[in-house]
């Protein structure tokens, strides 16, 4: 396995860390910022998804791609609404309804799969080439630090303490680093596993992101949306300049 990939595996999951250890730390970025970035991300990963990874998809699968990329969309929707139901990106504040150990549970499972499909759409287009791998990797960032957040938040929110709280984030950083580790050996598969990562990635950018994007009233959240896909291209033109093909 190419070093780098290790090296974006490894900061990917460590995203995961810095946004549980936000919500453990005695001061926390604030609720606007989170939105705010979770904005940027909706834009970015809808940029990538659709400019690179459905075209990327399409010429490694063929005429069948579509329906990979429908059935990874279906797979994470699947998951976080039966093993992480009512959740949702940002801190779980309703310490009421999010107390027992199985809704605890439950989310680490659903998001736990959200974070392992991550790592395998970093290391599955790495594989389709570095470049692509290295621009799916800028964009999962960040929404990596939110996801963090967000499983931290509902230990916390069910009554755990600190050490509880950085132990979920942290089992999903390893569920990050093992999907790009998985990536890695799956040879002729490695253009399926990208096309339902893609679709993985749109739904994350398209329905989790975008949905929290939108709950904020005012022109700044749709201007950091815009702004994200602007930093897709950004990237991009900086990688085509570099004369590295993607």
């Amino acid at each position: 396995m190419e070093p780098l990939v290790l090296v974006l595996g490894l900061a990917a999951a460590a995203g995961d860390l810095i946004g549980g250890a936000i919500v453990a730390a005695p001061r926390r970025i604030s609720d606007r910022t989170l939105g705010l970035l979770m904005a940027l991300g909706a834009g970015n990963l809808l940029g990538v998804s659709i400019i690179e990874l459905i075209p990327e998809s399409l010429a490694g699968v063929g005429e069948t791609a579509p329906l990979f990329i429908l059935g990874g969309y279906l797979l994470i929707h699947f998951f976080e609404h039966v093993f992480a139901p009512h959740l949702h990106f940002g801190e779980e504040t309703h310490g009421e309804t999010v107390v027992d150990t199985h809704v605890t549970s439950t989310a680490i499972v659903g998001l736990g799969l959200h974070a392992f499909m991550d790592g395998v759409a970093i290391g599955s287009a790495f594989i389709a080439s570095p470049a692509l791998g290295v621009i799916v990797f800028a964009a999962i960032m960040l929404h990596k630090l939110p996801e963090g957040f967000t499983i931290a938040s509902v230990m916390k929110a069910a009554g755990t303490g600190r050490s509880w709280a950085l132990t979920a984030s942290a089992i999903l950083a390893v569920a990050t680093f093992i999907g790009v580790i998985a990536a890695s050996g799956l040879g002729t598969l490695a253009p399926y596993a990208l096309a339902i990562a893609t679709g993985s990635v749109l739904y994350v950018g398209a329905t989790d992101l975008m949905a929290e994007a939108n709950t904020a009233e005012g022109i700044l959240n749709p201007l950091m949306v815009f702004l994200g896909i602007a930093m897709f291209f950004v990237v991009l033109a900086v990688v085509r300049v570099a004369g590295i093909d993607v």
